[in-house]
């Protein structure tokens, strides 16, 4: 259905074109300075309308390229940044599991000592029971 639109949109501006051709097939001079040429005014405009649509293809030709130049840095930019922050990630990681496991063996360490110090106090007060 698309392509169909296309097809009738092509006809019609090609009839368009058509009848435009024939009310305007007088001839005119045209001045390059250097030199006069005598052409059907229907050539004119329409040479003068395909110069400035070659112009305007090649700007925008070069507008795209220029995008696609910056998209492909800054992915590139994306990539090393993600590079980055996964190794730096990476680095915290391992600094806080070895802070965590500093932290296990200090409280594993504390733990055992306050269970001696629990076990040496109930030794105490059950020799002190023993002694009263």
């Amino acid at each position: 259905m698309k392509n169909q639109w296309r097809v009738i949109v092509g006809l019609v501006l090609a009839f368009i074109i058509v009848i435009f051709a024939v009310l305007n097939n007088q001839d005119v001079k045209i001045s390059f300075g250097f030199t006069q040429l005598n052409a059907p005014l229907v050539l004119v405009i329409m040479g003068s309308a395909f110069i400035g649509a070659v112009v305007i293809a090649l700007v925008a030709t070069s507008g795209y390229l220029k995008q696609k130049k910056t998209i492909k840095e800054l992915r590139n930019q994306a990539l090393t940044d993600d590079a980055i922050i996964e190794r730096r990630v990476a680095e915290k990681r391992a600094e806080l599991e070895r802070e965590y496991a500093n932290k296990a063996v200090e409280m594993q360490q504390a733990f055992d000592q306050n269970q001696v110090s629990i076990e040496e106090a109930n030794e105490t007060k059950s020799l002190d029971d023993t002694i009263e």
